[in-house]
């Protein structure tokens, strides 16, 4: 059965999310039921829960850094969320580089939209601006 990772963001427990039960309803936590801050399969996560996602995640996971105020982020994010829901394999995350700074610039993010893929824990590759389904399923197979 395919899954995702995400973290809750009233109580920041790791849940681990049917990739099936997920497109059928909103999806909750499963210590304190709040609803997960999910779109598709996407999860919106902070720094920690970030950290925590990719330490321990058995499947590659993809990131999406992005600001409110940029045109192609919002051009971009729908076109990520379908990929999500066509790659139920990986673990999509997303964070907001206005509010996540300093792991913003931990991880050398220059330009956003940046997708960074992590497997392991380590990042294997990354791709500045946005793309198109077709050139997002590109990246996640090469």
């Amino acid at each position: 059965m395919s899954h995702t990772l995400s973290a809750c963001p009233k109580c920041h427990s790791l849940n681990k999310v049917s990739a099936e039960e997920a497109q059928k309803k909103a999806p909750t936590c499963g210590k304190c039921g709040a609803d997960l801050d999910m779109h598709g399969l996407v999860s919106s996560v902070n720094t920690d829960d970030f950290k925590r996602i990719i330490a321990k995640s058995d499947r590659p996971v993809v990131v999406d850094f992005w600001a409110s105020w940029c045109g192609p982020c919002r051009m971009y994010g729908p076109e990520f969320e379908k990929a999500s829901l066509r790659n139920t394999n990986t673990v999509f995350l997303k964070v907001n580089t206005e509010t996540e700074q300093l792991l913003s610039q931990q991880l050398g993010i220059r330009g956003i939209p940046c997708t960074v893929v992590f497997n392991g824990g380590k990042e294997t590759k990354r791709q500045a601006g946005a793309m198109l389904g077709n050139q997002l399923d590109q990246f996640l197979k090469s």
